[in-house]
């Protein structure tokens, strides 16, 4: 198991909160209080073993080591993964003023998306109309904010895609637990000691000499979304990544608003017409205050209209309030 790398340096407390498939995102705050998030609801766990900032700080930059990476006062963020694809984030001294800051998010199981449609987080509906657009090679987004089931979603969809077809994965970090014979997944790193950067941009310029059928972004963060966006307009249909946004069609102007960021002269119409042009469909999900993750939007992508500076979208689902 992904976690025995990391037990052994923490309380026996802690350890079985680490252990817990139950939680879905450990929250260490230093010395302040541990929180966890139980089916889309945060707690606070109270503790019977007090420990000390010294000793967490010190479990810490064990794990770090362990990953392959170093946390220290000049390098204080640690941004990692756990071999199962269980994300590690830390922000320690001297940025942290309450102790090192420790954040879990662990993939305790997968879901397919029938599992997903019987929990009420899919419509069946829905399923079928994204299966039917993903067939016929057109490109998607997933969006909605954090935790709220956007790669629990992708990798039920991806499950969907014929296993004869070859997949290029790029994430940061990888987690997508890809089950394709022909599918290799390619992991975007921060320079650190002795490593360079490989960005995003880097792994999808390399994707296209790979012969892909289809290239999965995990994340749309930054710049990359100009060259993603160019990948599309040039061929290469089936593209399934997420993006952080407010609904279905915020999406769309955030996914045009990164690609903008990538150069200084680019034309704000024309990069929203691309945009347009290479997005097929977007999905959004939402997690509500109960805590419940559901799909609440599919929309269809019809255009760009330049005189009012908006994108034509058509709704195909809409799940009630």
């Amino acid at each position: 198991m992904s976690y025995n790398l990391i037990l052994p340096f923490f309380p026996q407390e802690l350890r079985d909160l680490i252990l817990d498939p139950s939680i879905s995102d450990l929250m260490i705050n230093g010395t302040t209080g541990v929180f966890a998030d139980r089916n889309g609801v945060v707690e606070q766990i109270p503790l019977f073993e007090p420990y000390t900032n010294d000793r967490l700080q010190a479990a810490i930059e064990r794990v770090a080591r362990i990953l392959g990476q170093d946390l220290t006062h000049q390098n204080p963020i640690l941004n990692t993964r756990l071999p199962d694809g269980s994300r590690v984030a830390v922000v320690g001294a001297p940025s942290s003023i309450n102790g090192p800051t420790l954040t879990i998010r662990k993939f305790n199981r997968w879901y397919t998306s029938d599992e997903l449609i019987e929990s009420g987080s899919l419509s069946p509906y829905v399923r079928d109309a994204v299966v039917g657009l993903m067939n016929d090679k057109k490109n998607g987004i997933i969006s909605g904010g954090t935790g709220s089931g956007k790669t629990t979603l992708m990798k039920a969809l991806l499950d969907h895609v014929p296993a004869t077809e070859r997949l290029v994965v790029i994430e940061q970090p990888a987690e997508l637990k890809v089950s394709h014979p022909n599918a290799v997944r390619w992991e975007a790193v921060e320079a650190i000691p002795g490593q360079v950067a490989i960005t995003p941009s880097q792994l999808l310029a390399a994707a296209l000499r790979h012969r892909p059928d289809r290239i999965i972004m995990g994340e749309i963060r930054d710049e990359c979304g100009y060259d993603l966006l160019q990948a599309m307009n040039t061929g290469h249909g089936g593209t399934l990544s997420t993006i952080h946004a407010k609904s279905a069609w915020d999406a769309l102007n955030r996914f045009s608003d990164l690609a903008l960021s990538a150069r200084a002269n680019l034309n704000h119409g024309f990069v929203r017409a691309e945009t347009a042009e290479a997005i097929d469909f977007v999905l959004y999900c939402e997690r509500d205050h109960s805590g419940r993750r559901r799909v609440r939007e599919l929309v269809k992508v019809n255009g760009y209209n330049h005189a009012d500076h908006s994108f034509q979208t058509e709704d195909i689902y809409r799940a009630a309030a």
